[in-house]
């Protein structure tokens, strides 16, 4: 048996709504106060209905209407379509306040089944699977309190499937209900040597997906750890860029310093030389020289003289010898003094005899021109090696 849909006419809040279900097991989700149980209830209550029979309610007739029944409404109805495993698609329809159902053809022929599963005065659709509405409510419609029985008592669970086949129809034996269940159990769950069956399948799947999980994961940690490198070397790069450029302001700041410094020698030396250049290195090699000479006759001089014992003339001599060259000394300076002032009246005449030549206005013949030419060579020629 598959349920197809549950249909809740008027049950609990619910007001001619309707659950279709898919192939194989479908799972309804919802928060709190959704209207979960009731749905549970009302696939309960539209394929087993409500009994007729005399004498006071069963405890699951009591549950059944204390839990469900409409406050606000006097109708009270629900149904179920479900399809049979010798292919029928059945409609069963109760009404649960009046204790009547019908059960028909939900196809085109519109066959009534009701006399196939009438139990108590009304039709129940568990009969079709070998139970009825007490056994069927422990075994095949578990409410939620009784799953956490079931884990605090599994026994319960054997007992309830005991007492499902031995109050089921009488051609139902407890050993055709558990050949259903097993056979069930084979064709939805399978065994750990069914490749192809569910269990084995639904084994294979969650070893893959904890595999790809682990990779999953083993990637991520990857991830991180790449994200982690390139986030440090983002970070030394930044400081390397920021060595490099203090690195180059200190370099700019010596090159500064150095162009300053050239600067100032640039400086030093125009002031040093007004007029120019200064001598070539001829020159500077012949002032090295002599410095060089210098120093040598300074380095062969002769050591101090031991003045302990007189070994030389006495100081009158010595006296007598300054004297003399004191009085060579201002003899050579006058001579010196009367030779420059010779030579200078010279040059002087040899400079007023190049004014006059120089200063005359008319033009003068080839020869008075070749005798002046001399003369003004020689006069130049004399004025260099003065």
């Amino acid at each position: 048996m598959r349920f197809r849909t549950v249909i809740a006419h008027s049950f609990g809040p619910f007001k001619d709504q309707s659950l279709d279900f898919g192939p194989g097991m479908n799972v309804v989700y919802g928060h709190n106060e959704a209207g979960k149980s009731t749905w549970h209830a009302a696939l309960y209550a539209g394929l087993c209905g409500r009994r007729r029979g005399r004498g006071q309610p069963r405890k699951q007739e009591q549950w059944l209407e204390e839990r469900h029944r409409p406050w606000s409404r006097s109708d009270w109805k629900a149904g179920v379509i479900i399809e049979l495993a010798d292919g029928r698609n059945v409609e069963l329809t109760h009404d649960l306040a009046g204790r009547v159902g019908a059960a028909c053809d939900a196809d085109f022929a519109q066959r009534d089944y009701t006399k196939e599963i009438l139990a108590d005065g009304a039709p129940d659709g568990s009969r079709w699977l070998g139970l009825n509405r007490g056994s069927f409510l422990s075994t095949a419609c578990v409410r939620q309190a009784q799953l956490l029985q079931i884990a605090d008592d599994p026994n319960a669970l054997r007992e309830d499937l005991q007492r499902a086949a031995t109050t089921a129809e009488q051609e139902g034996t407890a050993a055709s209900a558990l050949s259903r269940l097993e056979a069930f159990r084979r064709d939805h769950v399978g065994s750990e040597r069914a490749p192809t069956k569910p269990l084995l399948v639904a084994r294979h799947t969650t070893k893959e997906a904890k595999a790809e999980l682990k990779a999953a994961r083993k990637k991520n940690e990857e991830l991180r750890t790449r994200r982690r490198q390139v986030a440090r070397l983002e970070h030394e790069a930044h400081t390397a860029r920021e060595w490099v450029c203090v690195i180059r302001a200190i370099v700019c700041e010596r090159q500064a310093q150095t162009a300053s410094q050239r600067f100032g020698k640039a400086t030093q030396l125009s002031l040093s030389f007004p007029d120019g250049r200064p001598p070539d290195s001829a020159h500077d090699a012949s002032i090295a020289e002599r410095v060089g000479a210098a120093l040598r006759k300074w380095a062969a001089r002769p050591s101090k003289a031991d003045l302990t014992e007189p070994k030389g003339p006495d100081a009158a001599e010595l006296d007598r010898k300054m004297r003399e060259l004191q009085r060579r000394v201002r003899t050579a300076r006058a001579g010196a003094i009367h030779h420059k002032a010779e030579a200078t009246k010279h040059r002087l005449a040899q400079a007023e005899v190049l004014g006059k030549v120089l200063a005359h206005e008319t033009p003068l013949d080839t020869e008075s021109s070749e005798q002046i030419a001399v003369s003004v060579t020689a006069a130049l020629q004399e004025w260099k090696s003065r």
